[in-house]
């Protein structure tokens, strides 16, 4: 009797192990969301899929907010956090204050600690959305390369220069000021605040599907896929 259930026994314990292994990759490894917003265009898009690593950031203790070995990102890193007032919502956007730092925009343009970044204009890039909607907001909007040091990306701010000014603050310990890269339409640290580091739960690593809702026709249901952006790593 005991041989006849055997082969069912292995199958679900064979089952509870792969359940187990993916909580423990998700909880402490690397977790998947999609983006829902343009907030961080050109970077990311919605419709995109992402995967983000967590271990750079400590290893998180469960049910509660402490991690071990937690270290603190790096300024250009795209990460993945909670805020305070909303700790059941994930939000996406770009480090650029670390604690200590001053920063200041003006004209759109960001100062770190009186340095101004470098900004070069470029033309339309490939990681803009494609859709009907962002065509339309094309005189709206340009592309433009923000570099920092080593590490730089494309921005999309408005054309007319009238971009929001902030600041200056001084970013407060433990704590690290956090920009979408579509900087005229995000809500980021300069409406909510920075945000407290044991907040950054991973880093994002890989965009490994992106589907465009917005460009399908009228009479297809089904999405069109982001052929360029599939597997594809961000720095």
């Amino acid at each position: 009797m005991r041989e006849k259930f055997r082969p069912w026994r292995d199958y679900l314990e064979t089952i509870l192990i792969a359940i187990l292994l993916a909580l423990i990759v998700r909880t402490f490894i690397c977790s998947g969301y999609k983006v829902p917003t343009g907030s961080m265009a050109p970077t990311l898009l919605p419709g995109d899929f992402i995967f983000a690593y967590r271990l750079p950031f400590g290893l998180p203790i469960p049910l509660t907010d402490f991690k071990i070995g937690m270290t603190a990102p790096v300024r250009g890193n795209v990460v993945v956090f909670t805020y305070p007032d909303q700790p059941r919502i994930r939000y996406v956007k770009r480090v650029i204050g670390l604690p200590g730092d001053q920063i200041r925009i003006q004209g759109g343009e960001i100062y770190i600690n009186e340095s101004k970044l470098i900004y070069q204009q470029i033309a339309n890039s490939p990681n803009s959305p494609n859709s009907k909607k962002s065509q339309n907001q094309d005189s709206y909007f340009k592309t433009v390369r923000e570099i920092d040091g080593t590490s730089e990306r494309e921005i999309l701010v408005q054309k007319d220069g009238k971009s929001r000014s902030f600041g200056p603050i001084v970013v407060p310990p433990n704590e690290v000021f956090l920009l979408g890269d579509n900087r005229d339409t995000s809500d980021d640290s300069r409406y909510w605040g920075t945000v407290p580091m044991g907040r950054v739960e991973s880093k994002v690593i890989l965009i490994w599907l992106s589907l465009d809702w917005q460009a399908k026709a009228l009479d297809n249901r089904f999405p069109s896929l982001r052929w360029g952006r599939v597997m594809k790593g961000l720095d």
